[in-house]
């Protein structure tokens, strides 16, 4: 199993493409899997989608109404 931060090839990963990949851990329920490596983004830990959606919910039903 790769070390968190690992980066690894599209074509490594058996995927199409040439893009980076990077291995992260999602910082709510620390489910690891491979992510897109993206130029500017320094940070390790991204959401994954199951809690970026209940972010998300939870924002939306806090939010204030508007009428």
């Amino acid at each position: 199993m790769p070390e968190v931060g690992e980066i690894a090839t599209a074509k490594k990963l058996g995927r199409n493409g040439g893009r980076k990949y990077i291995w992260s851990r999602c910082p709510d329920c620390t489910v690891e899997r491979w992510t897109v490596l993206k130029p500017l983004d320094t940070t390790l830990s991204r959401r994954c989608a199951d809690c970026v959606r209940i972010v998300a919910k939870r924002a939306f039903k806090l939010s204030p109404a508007t009428e």
